[in-house]
């Protein structure tokens, strides 16, 4: 008898209720939890199961987020999501470590200034109070922003102003303006005719308890804090930590300043004649050859070549709050230059360089009178008097570097021109020098005189 063959099967487990709900594709996993919700999940490059941050309505929606994700690794922008839990805060400083080698040490100064003041700190009151650093990058919002940004900009504001600006009508302002910056002003507060127009050349200052303070106080503060936080967060956006960067308050990183008036050539020659002797021939080079603050006062005898006339930039002064004054290169690339001085400066430097100046080829220029550097706040006392003296309580060593490189473009230099001699690598940069004056325009009207009347063959008057 043939041996009987069982076609019997083993008995098999009913699917449960989840696995009938489950299904396989491609990429990731759907199921339907209990609740009746949904859930997502997939593995990613580096091997780990994840699940999507929320449980969705329908099927349908946890398919298209399983597609977004998929085409994220398609493309090759995903990035493990737990990454984007870092704090602000630990991210920028990771961001001022990461980028402090290829800062200039007053620009790494600064950045860190202003983080620890803006953004690792909490900033505002009460319910307006914002602290950014406390927060993970994924959570920091466009609302969230907004509100930083306003608190920031009301915190600068009161700082700049001491107590708060009063409120003074133009007249009064110039007036208080005039005062504190021992102008003449009659016993009865007339004013003569133009100290309103200088009040208005220095900004339309108006006077605060402690002092002068500008109106818009602490708007430079809060652009250089947003241009600092718009620049982390977009870092972040390329290390594909957050998907867009929620700093995206338009013209919020900028500042409008009131226009630097230039110097005369006149009005330069009087400042020069009013400041301490040592430093009379360094408002000479400065207002005619366009140099910063910092290279003026960098320049040595072994960059001055008192036969052509040229001065080389090599380096310039770096000030940092509580650190020693140093020396370093210029602030660009372009910085490092080749200067043609007017003659008549070359000849005040050969009697200055005998009356003030050590011999050796490292002997700087333009010193203190006990030989050493001369820091900002140093020099600019030395304006302070002879700004008064000549009625321009406005003009900073800044004015000078100004008014160079405005007589240049006034002299008839192209815009190559004033950018190499200003050391500017930015034809927008070289643009703001470019100013057009009255003189300037009649020496053109002038000019299209005689060409119009060789045209039409008029006689000359």
């Amino acid at each position: 008898m043939a041996a009987e063959i069982s076609t019997s099967r083993s008995p098999q487990k009913r699917p449960s209720a989840r696995a009938r709900h489950a299904s396989r594709r491609s990429f990731g996993a759907v199921e339907q939890l209990t609740s009746g919700r949904w859930r997502a999940r997939y593995t990613g490059p580096d091997g780990r199961m994840r699940s999507a941050p929320e449980t969705f309505a329908s099927r349908a929606d946890a398919d298209r987020w399983l597609a977004v994700i998929r085409a994220d690794l398609l493309r090759g922008t995903w990035s493990a999501p737990e990454r984007a839990d870092i704090t602000l805060g630990d991210y920028t400083e990771d961001w001022m470590r990461q980028r402090a080698p290829q800062l200039r040490p007053r620009t790494r100064d600064l950045y860190r200034r202003l983080a620890s003041r803006w953004v690792l700190a909490p900033v505002g009151k009460g319910r307006h109070r914002v602290d950014l650093a406390a927060l993970p990058l994924r959570t920091v919002t466009p609302a969230l922003i907004r509100e930083w940004h306003a608190a920031v900009s009301l915190a600068a504001t009161t700082s700049a102003s001491t107590r708060g600006i009063t409120t003074q009508t133009p007249t009064a302002a110039a007036r208080a303006w005039a005062r504190s910056a021992g102008l003449p002003v009659a016993p009865t507060g007339r004013l003569a005719p133009w100290v309103p127009d200088a009040w208005r050349a220095a900004g339309s200052p108006v006077a605060v308890a402690g002092g002068i303070a500008k109106p818009g106080a602490g708007r430079t503060s809060t652009a250089q804090a947003y241009r600092l936080l718009h620049a982390i967060l977009a870092t972040a956006v390329d290390d594909r930590l957050i998907d867009h960067n929620p700093a995206r308050i338009p013209k919020a990183g900028h500042v409008d300043h009131a226009e630097r008036m230039p110097l005369t050539p006149a009005e330069v020659t009087a400042l020069a004649r009013a400041v301490p002797d040592r430093y009379r021939v360094a408002v000479l080079v400065a207002a005619w050859s366009g140099l910063r603050p910092g290279e003026v006062f960098a320049l040595r005898r072994r960059d001055l070549d008192l036969t052509t006339g040229l001065l080389t930039v090599r380096q310039t002064l770096i000030e940092i709050a509580g650190q020693p004054l140093t020396f370093g290169p210029p602030k660009t690339a372009a910085g490092r230059r080749i200067v043609a001085l007017p003659s008549f400066v070359v000849d005040e430097l050969r009697t200055h360089l005998a009356r003030h100046v050590t011999t050796g080829a490292e002997a700087l220029l333009f010193t203190t009178s006990t030989g050493g550097p001369v820091a900002a706040g140093t020099r600019s006392r030395a304006l302070s008097k002879a700004r008064d003296a000549i009625a321009r309580p406005d003009v900073t060593w800044h004015h000078l570097r100004h008014t160079g490189a405005t007589l240049a473009a006034q002299a008839g230099a192209t815009q190559a021109e004033l950018m190499r001699r200003i050391g500017h690598s930015s034809t927008r940069a070289a643009a703001l020098y470019q100013h057009a004056s009255l003189a300037r325009d009649e020496h053109l009207a002038q000019t299209l005189d005689r060409l119009g009347r060789i045209e039409a063959v008029l006689p000359t008057p």
